[in-house]
């Protein structure tokens, strides 16, 4: 017999690492983890501290890639279903000429012809605040090189830019959407989004500002923008209130293209802390068989800012006429993505 979600939880709050978080909930063994085919999974999916999860979806696999930590600057781990990952290393063992090691936040990769482009945040020497850039490999694991000497994007009168997610249109056209760094500047956050050169590695045309701190729950800043099309309309997911408390959560806007005007589904977060997750939120919806899936970060209730620090989760995404809704967080989830 599984234990009941009530003694899981209370057994997952008494591991303080992610080995022994994974241990105590039975993840990687059993048959909720079995393989293929089988029905449901439990959460946490990543045990280990990974923030600001990021997908890449190709060939047979996933890739996850996460704000620097133990792993190095940009830790990368890849799974087959989303449910059971392995750790395979640093993406990017060497940081650019123009960074400055230590802040390396929020990667996001994408698909460009036979190459893969990271869109990444580092501490930018010169200006002394968070900047964009973007990095190229021939596989997704890596090595990621950034040769060029500036930042793709700095924004240093806003504060610094952060957390970017690139987009590629159902027409082909690439986007770029990010997070002006205002709070660090004791100035105003947006999420901004502008198109992207062919080749990816410059910004073009009009900068447009999205969306803008404007519900109570939101509270401290707006960030982690990630964006699908889904039946002809485009939807943003993002995070806001305080990511180091159970304020933190996420929020979704629609549109009719990228460019906008963004409409907020509601005025409180689609997901939000429960009793089992803290601070959900910095992820990005993921296609698969199943439907569309969020995958995110939380804090375990009783841990939030300790170890083992922010767990990757994974909750079912459903969209339909009468808007956006994610489930969970739920440790015990029925149905498993498929890929």
């Amino acid at each position: 017999m599984s234990p009941s979600p009530t003694s899981r939880r209370a057994v997952l709050r008494g591991a303080t690492t992610g080995a022994a978080v994974l241990a105590a909930a039975g993840i990687g063994a059993g048959p909720a983890h079995a393989g293929p085919g089988r029905a449901g999974f439990t959460n946490p999916v990543i045990a280990s501290n990974h923030p600001d999860p990021g997908i890449l979806a190709t060939g047979d696999w996933f890739y996850l890639y996460s704000t620097a930590g133990s792993m190095g600057h940009m830790p990368v781990l890849r799974s087959r279903d989303l449910i059971s990952w392995e750790e395979r290393g640093n993406a990017m063992p060497v940081i650019a000429s123009w960074s400055t090691a230590g802040r390396h936040w929020a990667p996001e990769v994408i698909a460009h012809g036979e190459r893969f482009h990271a869109y990444y945040t580092a501490r930018d020497t010169a200006s002394d605040r968070q900047a964009i850039g973007v990095a190229v490999a021939d596989h997704p694991e890596g090595p990621f090189v950034d040769d060029r000497e500036a930042a793709l994007l700095v924004q240093a009168e806003e504060g610094g830019a952060i957390d970017p997610s690139p987009f590629r249109d159902d027409d082909g056209q690439l986007w770029l959407l990010w997070k002006n760094d205002g709070n660090a500047a004791g100035l105003p956050s947006y999420l901004y989004a502008q198109r992207l050169s062919e080749d990816g590695f410059a910004l073009v045309g009009e900068r447009i500002r999205v969306l803008e701190r404007d519900q109570p729950w939101e509270i401290y800043t707006i960030e982690g923008p990630a964006v699908i099309s889904h039946h002809g309309r485009y939807y943003l997911f993002y995070s806001a209130g305080e990511y180091w408390n159970e304020s933190y959560g996420v929020g979704v806007a629609v549109a009719d293209s990228v460019a906008g005007p963004w409409r907020k589904l509601s005025d409180t977060p689609v997901l939000a802390a429960n009793d089992v997750a803290a601070g959900p939120g910095h992820g990005m919806p993921v296609r698969t068989k199943t439907g569309l899936w969020y995958v995110y970060h939380a804090w375990d209730p009783e841990h939030i800012g300790q170890d083992p620090g922010r767990l990757v989760w994974l909750s079912k995404v459903r969209i339909d006429d009468d808007g956006v809704r994610i489930d969970g967080p739920s440790i015990d989830n029925p149905q498993r993505p498929v890929r």
